[in-house]
């Protein structure tokens, strides 16, 4: 089928034909991903049971369900691949799930370029047909394999004259073995054979389509054969008989004939013969006369029109192209409407034969009517069959129970859904398999007696046992099963009770546990009485069950505790979680004891709330143990606090010498370890003789802060000059003779304490500790205070210590640096065109430097190295050094020397080594050309390229014998053409920036 571009004069028409059409016709889309369905007529609709809307956008594939493994599909895949049409017959199911056999045609539809853009299939229920295509194939095999045991000979040749088919008689004619003759062709076996008499028989059979005879003489073997050759649709058959003696041919002619009319006459299928050239019949069987309602004088000379046999117009076409194509037509289903106006099926046979030279042809028809109504009702009951079978099904498997029926080898025939939830297999993968494979290894003898008992009709009770789920999980099952009088299968409902069963195990555990308890397990009923009182609960508080049993739940509970229990049962009661508690129970002898109680409601299987268990846990050994536990834990959290205070202020003596920090952590240390509300620190001055307070921690004091007070005076003055530490626990009791205990009242204080600070033997101060409340410190507080105090006085006697270092290392460094700036005086008072120099270069470095980012501490040696920097010159005779003209290349010599004089003059003195990179290498030169080392780049240290460049602009802008001072501008002119050959270029940048250049 070719789409042209030209408009189709009626599209309209083909739309309503397709819509017409009683063939199912669908149109899919060849140039789309899976070929989907773009078109479907009613028809299709009708024979599939599923919607335009089901099926638009979907593979016809679909229809095939789960059955893929059908060997036509390959010849579609083909045919799709090829762009080629085809015809199949598949299985396919309807939407209610029936099968039906579907012949398939498909057509590609081509467009102008012949590109493949659609195919057309019409589909057809073929199911009746096939089925007698079927049981007609099991009928031909019959004749074939007599075939092979005949004394005549046969054999079947393909349209290539290649042997399809030989018996045994026609191979030991040829002198060949039969299966060496199978698919090798006649003429090349047999060359002679294409102009013998067989070879032309055969060749005009298959020309003429009509069977040909020969007699023929076979000189190799000595025998008349009587050969008839027969076209057939793929082929020629030959038949050959051996006629050598003459009586014998005609005997067997005779009785032959004599056969045909018995059968003729006698056949239970009408048989009529007529002249190919004008259908008029020569002669009918009384079947034939029988069936049609005439008399054999009223057909002869008569065709099937003038006796009002009508056929459908289709009917007679397909008649003409079998007998015009394959010389014959076989089994063609027609309806034939009879002399009264009855039509009837029939399956139609028409063979051509020669009679008295005449060409004919025998016409059998088999009224099939009956049978085809047999077919549609066998149909239409398979088809209500099946769906009862598909409704009780669906039925079994919403049921939770595995519904199955088991055949007398103990196979499983049917199987519920239910079996994937119980046993993970779908039942498909139970089926036909034998129960017992799936039942627990220890569980089969059982079950098959079971199975046994109720096939013999043996009364039996619900029956358990173990089966093995697919992952492998032993499932408990309990079955119900039944066997129906003379019904070989047994009906069987099994149900799931794993977890029944393990609810049973747990009840069975749980009783014993509850009874081996060690403690009380109490039940108690939602009016409050107890109804269960295990052996525990006898033993803790000396009841009885008998005697326990029926008592308010307050039996065993102090009055004070009463109403706690009450109200923590009735939450539970209202299904409200509680906790664990602790709480105090009495026994029957008075005793208390302490428990820890644990409620739990008690629900049935529906989920209601039946009782309240209680579990009492006697602790009383415990809450002992809990109380020593926590005294022990709180001396030794108190002894960790001490020690994590004396380790921090340890950390802090030992890092810092800044007094306020390290004296501030002590005086925290003691406030929070002696929780006191305040803790001053009070250094003796020994000028004045007085105790200052220099820090305060806790709650602030007007009096206290900033207060001082003279050795001797109360208090911290007594405690300095006895050195003994003082105790008032409540100042109350000491009365207020001395005005600074009213002092202290009056600010709220009630307690105090004092250590004091010493160290070396000599008093440094005092700490004082302050409580709104009267206190009473133990000796471990004591310890831990004359412990602090003792850190107190390391830290106050190292600060004063690296006080005094401070100040003489400072005096120290002075006297350096004068020394240093006394060398430099000297340098230049020895060299006076020079004075003043070694001071200028040295600021505008340091300046320069702090620029380049260089930290503080470097600064220092920076500072040294400048004011050093032509130190070496003190190692240059005068006579070079002072020479007002040009020095000759010795002198130079000599004059570069002085770098390396001054490393020899300064690296023996350890404080200067850091400042000599500018004496040594202020004279290298960017490009590497300097002295005296000739380094490159950022080979020369930092501060020696800083300082080459303040050097050489205090030099040009200073006067010499040989020249006058240049200009600023001038000079900085030169810095910048000298940039990147004598100087670093950034150094330069940053120096003209200093100078706002």
């Amino acid at each position: 089928m070719t789409l042209r571009s030209t408009p189709s004069p009626a599209p309209q028409l083909m739309t309503q034909a397709l819509e017409a059409c009683v063939v199912g016709a669908v149109i899919t889309d060849a140039q789309a991903e899976d070929h989907p369905i773009i078109y479907v007529n009613p028809a299709f609709e009708r024979l599939t049971g599923y919607g335009s809307a089901e099926i638009l956008g979907r593979n016809c594939r679909f229809l095939q369900g789960q059955d893929r493994d059908q060997p036509p599909l390959e010849a579609i895949r083909r045919a799709l691949a090829e762009g080629r049409g085809t015809t199949v017959v598949l299985r396919n199911y309807r939407k209610d799930g029936l099968l039906f056999l579907n012949e398939v045609t498909l057509s590609p539809v081509r467009d102008e370029m012949g590109t493949v853009t659609h195919f057309v299939g019409f589909q057809s229920d073929v199911t009746p047909s096939e089925e007698a295509v079927a049981g007609k194939a099991r009928a031909q095999r019959t004749p074939t394999s007599t075939l092979d045991h005949m004394a005549d000979g046969f054999a079947s040749f393909d349209p290539d004259w290649n042997f399809t088919s030989v018996n045994d008689a026609v191979a030991t004619l040829s002198g060949h073995d039969r299966h060496e003759l199978i698919g090798r062709s006649l003429f090349q076996v047999f060359p002679e054979a294409l102009h013998r008499p067989i070879g032309r028989a055969l060749q005009r059979a298959r020309a003429s389509g009509l069977p040909q005879r020969e007699l023929t003489f076979l000189p190799e073997v000595g025998r008349w054969l009587d050969a008839v050759a027969y076209p057939t649709g793929n082929g020629v058959s030959l038949f050959t008989r051996d006629v050598s003696e003459s009586h014998d041919v005609q005997e067997k002619l005779r009785l032959s004939e004599e056969r045909f009319s018995k059968v003729f006459q006698a056949s239970p299928v009408a048989i009529a013969i007529s002249r190919l050239r004008d259908n008029r019949f020569l002669d009918a069987n009384p079947e034939f006369l029988a069936q049609s309602g005439y008399a054999l004088e009223e057909v002869i000379g008569r065709t099937w029109e003038e006796l009002g046999l009508s056929m459908r117009p289709e009917d007679l076409r397909k008649i003409e192209e079998g007998l015009t194509q394959r010389g014959e037509v076989r089994n063609l289903e027609l309806r034939i409407r009879l002399r009264f106006g009855e039509e009837r099926d029939n399956l139609l046979s028409v063979v051509p034969v020669e009679i008295a030279g005449e060409a004919c042809t025998v016409n059998l028809i088999h009224n099939v009517t009956e049978q085809k109504r047999a077919q549609q009702a066998l149909l239409e009951s398979e088809q209500r069959y099946r769906r009862t079978v598909a409704e009780l099904q669906r039925t079994l498997d919403i049921s939770l129970d595995m519904i199955t029926t088991i055949d007398a080898e103990g196979r499983f025939m049917t199987v519920s859904a239910a079996c994937e939830q119980m046993l993970g297999y779908l039942p498909e993968e139970l089926i036909g398999r034998r129960s017992l494979e799936f039942v627990h290894p220890e569980d089969r003898a059982a079950t098959v007696s079971e199975e046994r008992s109720v096939v013999q009709g043996r009364t039996t009770t619900a029956f358990q046992n173990r089966y093995l789920h697919k992952d492998g999980r032993v499932v408990w099952l309990e079955w119900a099963a039944v066997a129906l009088p003379g019904d070989p299968l047994l009906y069987c409902a099994a149900r799931d009770i794993t977890q029944r069963r393990a609810a049973e195990e747990d009840r069975a555990y749980l009783a014993a546990i509850v009874e081996a308890s060690q403690d009380a397990i109490i039940g108690i009923s939602l009016e409050g009485q107890i109804r269960s009182w295990n052996t525990g609960a006898e033993r803790k508080y000396g009841y009885p069950a008998a005697e326990a049993i029926g008592q308010p739940l307050t039996l065993i509970s102090p009055p004070e505790y009463q109403d706690e229990q009450l109200q923590m049962f009735r939450q539970v009661k209202a299904g409200q979680p509680v906790e664990p508690f602790e709480s105090v129970r009495v026994t029957r002898d008075g005793r208390r004891i302490y428990v820890l109680a644990t409620l739990s409601p008690i629900v049935d299987a529906s989920g209601q709330v039946v009782g309240v268990s209680k579990v009492l846990q006697d602790i009383t050994a415990r809450k002992a143990t809990e109380d020593q536990i926590r005294n022990l834990n709180e001396g030794l959290q108190q002894q960790l606090r001490h020690l994590t205070g004396l380790r921090e202020v340890d950390r802090a003596i030992a890092s810092s010498v800044d007094l306020p920090i390290t004296l501030g952590m002590v005086l925290e240390n003691v406030r929070r370890q002696l929780n006191a509300d305040t803790v001053t620190m009070l250094l003796l001055n020994p000028h004045t003789l007085t105790l200052e307070c220099v820090d305060l921690h806790g709650r602030s004091s007007a009096a206290l802060q900033g207060s001082s007070v003279k050795m001797g005076q109360p208090l911290a003055g007594q405690v300095a000059l006895s050195r003994q530490p003082m105790r008032m626990p409540d100042l109350r009791e000491v009365g207020t003779a001395s005005g600074w205990l009213e002092t202290l009242v009056q600010e709220g204080f009630r307690a105090y304490f004092a250590v004091p600070v010493i160290a070396k033997g000599k008093v440094l101060g005092v700490i004082e500790v302050f409580h709104q409340d009267p206190v009473t410190l133990t000796s471990a507080h004591w310890e831990m205070l004359e412990m602090l105090a003792g850190q107190a006085a390391i830290a106050v006697d190292n600060a004063r210590l690296f006080e005094e270092l401070e100040r003489r290392n400072l005096e120290l460094r002075l006297a350096y640096d004068e020394t240093i700036e006394g060398w430099a005086r000297a340098l230049d008072l020895r060299d006076k065109e020079t004075e003043g120099h070694s001071r200028r270069v040295t600021e505008m470095t340091v300046d320069l430097c702090r620029r380049l980012d260089v930290s503080a501490e470097q600064l220092v040696d920076i500072r040294r190295g400048a004011l050093l920097h032509d130190i070496g010159k003190m190692g240059i005779p005068d006579a070079i050094l002072l020479k007002p003209g040009k020095l000759t290349d010795g002198e130079w010599v000599e004059m570069k020397k002085h770098p390396g004089y001054a490393v020899d003059l300064l690296s023996p003195i350890r404080f200067l080594r850091p400042a000599l990179d500018i004496p040594q290498y202020h004279h290298e030169k960017w490009n590497g050309t300097g002295y005296p080392a000739g380094l490159r780049g950022q080979q020369i240290p930092l501060w020696a390229r800083a300082f080459a460049v303040v050097d050489v602009y205090d030099a040009l802008t200073s006067d010499r014998p040989y020249r006058a001072a240049w200009t600023r501008e001038r000079a900085l002119q030169h810095l910048q053409a000298e940039a990147g050959t004598h100087f670093d270029p950034q150094v330069v940048q940053i120096f003209l920036q200093m100078l706002g250049g």
